[in-house]
């Protein structure tokens, strides 16, 4: 009698010194004996896809001993109903004793097994494609801060302005620096709006009575007095601003040289260990914001993409070049980025390509989407590359952050 007789296949395949089609099975074997490869009854073995075969585990066998029946693809079943095959990256290789051997593909015939090794597959599962998946994979990246980008051969100081509010200057500025620290630069942020909107999102104290920018401004105490680590994200660092900032409009007025107290400020301020300095302005063209154009010989202007952000833009240029004019000849408009685009609307669309159109390569490629966690960041006193690096906000501000990394390495 043959196994073939028996209906369940032979014993094991040729190369694996096992019997070909057409030898004979001892008398005494019987379907009911267990399979080379498991030792499970071939009932088990013969079940379908998913269950195991001697031509999966060839380990030899028994005399007597069966296999399940044998299909086109030599596997027991055919090869039109077999699920995908997952990948054999290795084995691991388990012997009396506890130790262990690894080895890379799976061929069991060359490992020199002995009689109480365990021979274990390692599979490895295909990547997965799902947006989860790619969101990890894109918080992955964020967070390790690899590559390093390309720093400046000097302290960059770049005003982040705009006198329209609610377009996104301290969320730009924030997450701009945040994602800049993450890659290898060393970034101060100036908060110069008094709602200290900045230094919430940094978590940096900034109460009414500690020092900060005001103290700066209006009584001339140092700047290296007033800036402060920001917990969690090496190389970045804060100047607060607190409440008091609002009067500083006021008091400012009859100050000497009361548009040149920042640039005087930084002056003093020994920035050889920083790569970017953000100053945060106020929603307004009042002495605080001209002292900040004052200060910096950039300008990175946020547009909201809606109508009102392109009517309030002419007189933010007006108000830059009446500086250029008369307080700070090289200051220039480098940067331009787009922000709040809400891509269901046509108007944004329009907005968009019409501050192309007209500025031309001073807009950045990158566009800041409109975004929930980017909103929510503040309340948790993170930014949205530390408190939700895989949502589309964060991933448009990594991006935006590393295009001005590349094109502008070298002061403007």
């Amino acid at each position: 009698m043959t196994a073939a007789d028996h209906g369940l296949g032979w014993p094991g395949h040729p190369d694996q010194g096992g019997a070909a089609p057409g030898d004979e099975v001892p008398s005494g074997a019987e379907p009911t004996g267990r399979t080379a490869a498991t030792g499970l009854d071939p009932a088990f073995a013969a079940a379908g896809p998913g269950q195991p075969t001697a031509a999966d585990y060839r380990h030899g066998g028994e005399p007597g001993d069966v296999t399940a029946p044998d299909g086109p693809d030599g596997l027991g079943w055919p090869a039109a109903s077999l699920p995908p095959a997952p990948v054999i990256a290795g084995t691991v290789t388990a012997r009396p004793g506890g130790s262990a051997t690894a080895s890379a593909g799976f061929g069991v015939g060359d490992l020199g097994l002995g009689e109480s090794d365990v021979v274990i597959p390692v599979v490895s599962e295909p990547v997965s494609d799902t947006p989860i998946a790619r969101a990890a994979r894109a918080a992955l990246t964020a967070r390790s801060g690899s590559p390093a980008w390309p720093r400046p051969s000097a302290c960059r100081i770049i005003t982040i302005a705009n006198q329209k509010g609610g377009v996104g200057k301290t969320t730009t500025a924030v997450n701009l620096a945040a994602s800049l620290s993450m890659h290898g630069s060393r970034v101060l942020v100036i908060d110069l709006d008094p709602q200290g909107n900045a230094s919430t999102a940094l978590d940096v104290d900034h109460h009414s009575g500690i020092v900060s920018i005001y103290n700066v401004l209006v009584d001339g105490q140092p700047l290296a007095g007033v800036v402060r680590p920001v917990a969690g994200i090496p190389q970045l660092y804060c100047a607060p601003a607190t409440i008091d900032l609002a009067g500083a409009e006021i008091e400012l007025v009859p100050l000497v040289a009361r548009e040149s107290r920042l640039v005087r400020a930084l002056a003093g301020f020994d920035s050889s260990g920083l790569d970017y300095i953000f100053i945060d302005c106020p929603p307004s063209l009042g002495l605080l914001t001209v002292n900040a154009l004052v200060a910096a010989p950039e300008v990175l202007i946020p547009i909201q993409c809606e109508y009102y952000a392109l009517e309030g833009l002419e007189q933010l240029l007006r108000t830059v070049d009446l500086v250029r004019s008369h307080l700070n000849p090289g200051l220039t408009v480098s940067t331009i980025l787009l922000t709040m685009y809400d891509a269901r609307t046509r108007l944004a669309s329009q907005v968009a390509e019409e501050v192309r159109e007209h500025f031309g390569e001073l807009v950045l490629g990158s566009i800041i989407p409109r975004s929930v966690r980017v909103s929510e960041a503040p309340s948790y006193g993170q930014s949205v590359m530390t408190y939700d690096p895989g949502s589309s906000g964060a991933q448009a501000y990594l991006e935006a952050a590393r295009e001005m990394a590349h094109r502008n390495a070298s002061p403007a």
